[in-house]
């Protein structure tokens, strides 16, 4: 009871050696909701263009040894396509979703990408558009 006793006396009619308390500074809130916020926008856009690069291929699609190839314009490699290439014709410049393949160090043939989707068909390709 007497450990309590201090706590209830400060109040209106407080004893001398009773502070009040100090109400925390919004400055520190403000702080860590900015800090958080701009860690999910950084987090949101790593995320977008992770799965942007590793999921997609855009280039056109040529007839390889052993079925269909794209050649990918934002990596300048070649992949043997895999999958759903029902949709994807010799000759178009398309956008696929899907997801590459490791390449082995050893291996000298192209990297394949499994095709989950046609995302995007822009008609034929362009003179000057690697096929």
């Amino acid at each position: 009871m007497a450990a309590l006793a201090p706590f209830f006396l400060c109040g209106a009619t407080s004893p001398t050696g009773c502070q009040p308390q100090q109400q925390p500074s919004n400055a520190g809130i403000y702080a860590t909701a900015a800090a958080v916020g701009g860690g999910i926008v950084v987090g949101a856009i790593i995320l977008v263009e992770v799965n942007k690069s590793h999921h997609t291929v855009r280039g056109c699609v040529s007839a390889g040894p052993n079925g269909l190839v794209v050649h990918n314009e934002s990596d300048n490699a070649n992949y043997a396509l895999v999958g759903v290439t029902a949709n994807t014709k010799v000759g178009d410049r398309v956008r696929l979703h899907g997801s590459k393949d490791k390449k082995t160090k050893d291996s000298t043939a192209n990297r394949t990408f499994v095709v989950e989707k046609v995302t995007k068909d822009y008609g034929p390709c362009t003179v000057g558009t690697k096929p």
